[in-house]
């Protein structure tokens, strides 16, 4: 793959993970929103809002990597009505505009818990529908190896493994900051942080069984497919088998390395953040296993017709 090539994996996976952390943050914020002050919340929420923001930055960029005319790039909206990729565009800008916008009401405007929770789940709304536009566009007659549910569905385990492993990583990231900084109710802070890891990691290990299940069923379509498919599922079992199995071997490495950490950290007494290296470790681990499904995704593949 060149670097146009490449283009694609890195804007899908880090638009995925963008809807996936702000899913999952905005959920936290749902469960202890009664248990710590609602302004404290706020300021808890700012820093991942912000990586979050920066994340879907990088994403946009990276895909006009793949344009032969960036520059000519808007034009893709025109067809909005017929087209799944003019709408992916679309959406990925409303997901941006909407999650900016929430960062700059969390930074400048105290109170209004009500429209900011709004706003975080329509932002939320605008990223589920761009992961399904993004899916829609590999739906083609054409191309056997990816014209089945199971793609759309391999894009939203995606997202929510991805949401989870990096949120956890950058919520005790935020944590050590705050310790520095001397912050204000730091006590709170390590309670919300402390609390949160326990339900990331609870979520990595389900999350994980239905992302296997998933990709099992993609392989067993191909295999029990047309033609092309089954060349597909050859490439993927025969020529890309190692590849394949570390992919997996990743995913299963990294959820473990976070939960394992996380189940000990009570019996011996560690603080949440002593896991600033293990979630670090956990969430490149299911990164790379995540790059490495995505190259084996556009690797694989084999057009037919025009």
């Amino acid at each position: 793959m060149n670097v146009r090539e490449w283009a694609l994996p890195v804007y899908t996976i880090l638009i995925q993970m963008s809807v996936g952390m702000l899913l999952v943050l905005w959920t936290l914020r749902l469960f202890v929103g009664n248990k710590i002050d609602k302004e404290l919340i706020d300021k808890l929420v700012r820093d991942p809002l912000l990586i979050i923001d920066i994340t879907i930055i990088f994403g946009m960029i990276g895909a006009h990597f793949h344009l032969s005319r960036p520059y000519l790039s808007f034009l893709a909206v025109s067809n909005f009505r017929t087209s799944w990729l003019s709408r992916e565009i679309v959406f990925t800008v409303l997901f941006f505009l909407s999650t900016a916008a929430l960062w700059f009401i969390q930074w400048h405007r105290n109170g209004f818990w009500g429209l900011k929770t709004a706003l975080g789940w329509l932002a939320i709304f605008f990223g589920v529908v761009t992961v399904y536009c993004m899916g829609r566009i590999y739906l083609l007659p054409t191309q056997a190896a990816w014209n089945m549910p199971e793609t759309i569905l391999t894009f939203y385990g995606s997202m929510l493994l991805l949401g989870v492993m990096a949120l956890a990583a950058i919520l005790i990231m935020d944590l050590r900051f705050m310790e520095v900084r001397q912050k204000e109710a730091l006590t709170e802070w390590i309670f919300f942080v402390n609390d949160a890891v326990k339900r990331l990691a609870v979520a990595a290990g389900v999350f994980l069984i239905p992302v296997f299940i998933v990709n099992l069923f993609y392989l067993y379509s191909l295999r029990t497919g047309t033609g092309l498919a089954q060349t597909s599922y050859d490439l993927l079992m025969k020529l890309y088998e190692p590849l394949l199995i570390i992919r997996f071997l990743l995913l299963l490495a990294g959820v473990i390395w976070l939960v394992v950490p996380v189940a000990m950290m009570r019996r011996a007494t560690r603080s949440v953040q002593e896991l600033f290296t293990p979630a670090y470790l956990a969430c490149l681990l299911v990164m790379v296993g995540e790059i490495l499904g995505r190259f084996l995704f556009y690797a694989a593949h084999i057009r037919t017709g025009l």
